[in-house]
């Protein structure tokens, strides 16, 4: 059989290139992720010993204020603000001509005197025009900064601001009640003034002419924080910040973060700014080839497929950038973001030490860019690990629900601990951090989702996925249940021995189980052509020659492998109808036909297509399959007769090179042997005989 010419982009060289360019595109990603500015060289912690050498402060610097002690500061100018109001007298004249015009509308009504009218209506203006002027006062909207007002305000009147007190003023609510009285009281000096009166509600005549003037307010509140003093004190060069050993006190602790700060600041000049690209560029490329090094010693397999490597690679990317986001926006916790669901995907989809691995690759990069960085690597790498470890398998829903609760008990006890290290206080422990564990745990099962959204862009499959594509009510299988009984019973014999197999051996039981329901699905297309389906001893190939039948039997590859692609079955499980059979001939028609001597035979017309497995599972159901059925030929079937089946079905695959490209070993063929004939043994009842009553 001729080797096919590989193709350009499949060649070795091209995938070294492919593989090169990745990393080199990842480097490049991550470089520009991390922090422009550079890093303290110290790491320190609130209430721990000073475990470096004495430092000395290289230059001048300003002592930091606390953002705690900033913003009372803050809070505390900003009470002494006094709030502008402007004032709207057209408002009241507007609402006067409007009571005026109901005041003579009454009269006209009840025949009043036109003169005693005028006097009435003069006396009850009077007491709506008093209220106008000293001004009804707006309520400022809950938030602002002065949003009670029970102090001085300004009343900005023909653009000239007057400050008065805000008890003098009206707000509606005694606007009314001022308007009520007065009104009450003229009524009462005389009698008939209730004709008038009475016939109008002073409410309806009130409203607001004194309005919040924000923007004058805001400019005299920026005027006030000018003022606000963000240092405390400077240490001069070459004074002694703290020594070896020393416990770091809460002033201490606000000296090197102002001198922390004031050194990443000063590093802007264009020598300084060099060295720190070096450095960036020196790191990244150090834990890429730390991740390479890895990948290459102990998941080797990893670097033959373009796929994973690229799918590794990206959600990493993917989850620094995310966090780069985050910590850039400064309005959300960077322990909010679910971290651990990247190596939970990882593990999903590759493997569990990778994800370890990856994770705290990650962890390391990203703690570079969170302030306090040493807490969040520490806090980080054990949730994600033990997160992987607790999730042998995605194949529930609730294995991922405890998972999350798993994933917020170690970042809780944790940092708890932590906590402890640092404060030996528990009143100390800022115990609101724990509602952004509790959100980081619940955010983790978007994972669920995700797994589906990296199958369709990736072109893997989940274990989820895997069990889905088992149901015998899968619209594939209940076909071929329907319409090919005996294909359908001799796939589930098969994918019973396969699964056994690689689950002692070391696999996935679930692709396989799922490669083994799906390698006969072409025999739908023609399934009275295969002897299982057959019934009343007819024959359809006694109407065809025998390349004929050798073609419609071998056909059922390809068919099955369009067939599965039409139902868009993916490509890990067509893998196996690909190499379920390899490149064996087609025994029966093939040795009929050698009975002739004389007669040229074309090899090419009585082999299967191919490719040969080239995994572990493909090779367990290529073996698995032809076991089962040479063993449904034997006329006696006993434990002597089941060994030699499955030794000689052995010998042949590995005589024919169809084993040559499967990861198995000699220990792997030995305990694969064992394995089919304790199932076949089991599946046949075979019975040691009972000896005859004398």
């Amino acid at each position: 059989m001729k080797l096919q010419k590989k193709k350009w982009f499949e060649s070795e060289n091209w995938h070294t290139i492919y593989l090169t360019s990745v990393f080199i595109f990842t480097g490049l990603v991550l470089y520009f992720a991390m922090p422009q500015e550079g890093r303290f060289r110290y790491e320190f912690q609130k209430g721990r010993p000073w475990m470096h050498a004495t430092l000395i402060a290289p230059f001048d610097f300003a002592i930091m204020k606390s953002d705690q002690s900033v913003s009372n500061e803050r809070d505390s100018l900003i009470r002494t603000l006094t709030p502008y109001f402007q004032f709207h007298d057209s408002v009241g004249k507007q609402e006067i001509i409007a009571l005026s015009s109901k005041i003579d509308e009454i009269t006209l009504k009840e025949n009043t005197e036109i003169l005693y009218s005028r006097v009435v209506k003069s006396k009850v203006i009077k007491i709506f025009e008093k209220i106008y002027q000293t001004g009804i006062l707006e309520q400022i909207a809950s938030g602002t900064p002065v949003s009670s007002v029970k102090g001085e305000l300004f009343i900005v009147r023909d653009n000239r601001a007057e400050k008065t007190s805000a008890g003098q003023l009206y707000s509606l609510k005694t606007a009314y009640g001022e308007a009520f009285t007065a009104l009450e009281q003229l009524k009462n000096s005389d009698p008939d003034l209730k004709l008038i009166i009475g016939k109008f509600n002073p409410e309806d005549y009130l409203a607001i002419n004194l309005i919040y003037d924000q923007d004058k307010t805001e400019v005299e509140k920026q005027k006030i924080l000018e003022n606000l003093s963000t240092t405390n004190g400077v240490i001069q060069e070459g004074e002694r910040i703290v020594s070896q050993g020393d416990v770091v006190s809460p002033r201490t602790f606000l000296i090197l973060e102002s001198l922390k700060s004031a050194v990443e600041k000063s590093r802007g000049d264009l020598t300084k700014y060099y060295l720190i690209v070096i450095g960036k560029a020196v790191f990244v490329s150090m834990l890429l080839l730390t991740l390479f090094l890895f990948i290459y010693n102990i998941r080797r397999k990893l670097l033959r497929s373009k796929r994973d490597i690229t799918f590794t690679l990206f959600m990493m990317m993917l989850m620094i950038l995310f966090c780069r986001l985050i910590v850039t926006s400064g309005t959300i916790p960077i322990y909010i973001v679910p971290f651990t669901a990247l190596a939970l995907i990882i593990r999903t989809f590759l493997d569990a030490r990778l994800a370890i691995f990856v994770n705290t690759i990650t962890a390391i990069i990203v703690g570079f860019m969170v302030p306090n960085g040493y807490e969040f690597v520490l806090l980080t790498i054990p949730a994600g690990s033990i997160a992987v470890i607790s999730q042998n398998n995605l194949q529930r829903r609730d294995q991922l629900i405890l998972t999350s609760l798993i994933i917020f008990f170690v970042y809780a006890f944790t940092y708890i601990g932590i906590s402890l290290i640092q404060e030996a206080n528990l009143s100390a422990i800022n115990w609101e951090v724990m509602k952004w564990f509790l959100i980081n745990a619940a955010l983790t099962l978007i994972t669920y989702l995700v797994v589906f959204v990296i199958e369709k862009s990736f072109g893997f499959v989940s274990d989820v996925t895997l069990i889905e594509l088992s149901y015998s009510n899968q619209k594939l299988l209940r076909r071929l249940a329907e319409e090919a009984p005996g294909t359908f019973q001799h796939s589930l014999q098969v994918a019973n021995l396969a699964e056994e197999a690689v689950s002692r051996l070391g696999g996935n039981p679930l692709l396989v189980r799922a490669g083994a329901l799906y390698h006969d699905v072409g025999k739908l297309l023609n399934p009275l052509y295969f002897i299982e389906n057959q019934t009343l001893g007819i024959n359809p190939h006694d109407q065809h020659t025998i390349e004929e039948s050798a073609k419609i039997i071998m056909e059922h590859v390809p068919n099955g492998v369009e067939l599965a692609r039409k139902h868009q079955i993916p490509e890990q499980i067509i893998d196996f109808i690909r190499t379920h059979h390899g490149t064996t001939f087609t025994s029966y028609f093939y040795i009929q036909l050698n009975k002739e001597p004389d007669l040229k035979i074309d090899e090419s017309l009585f082999s299967y297509p191919g490719p040969i497995p080239s995994t572990r599972e493909t090779a367990v159901v290529m073996l698995a399959d032809s076991i089962e059925a040479a063993s449904r030929s034997l006329d006696k079937k006993d434990n002597l007769k089941l060994s030699n089946l499955i030794e000689s079905i052995f010998q042949q695959k590995i005589k024919a090179g169809q084993l040559d490209d499967a990861p198995l070993t000699f220990k792997d063929i030995t305990l694969l042997k064992q394995i089919f004939l304790e199932k076949l043994i089991n599946i046949y009842h075979v019975r040691s005989a009972y000896p005859k009553k004398d």
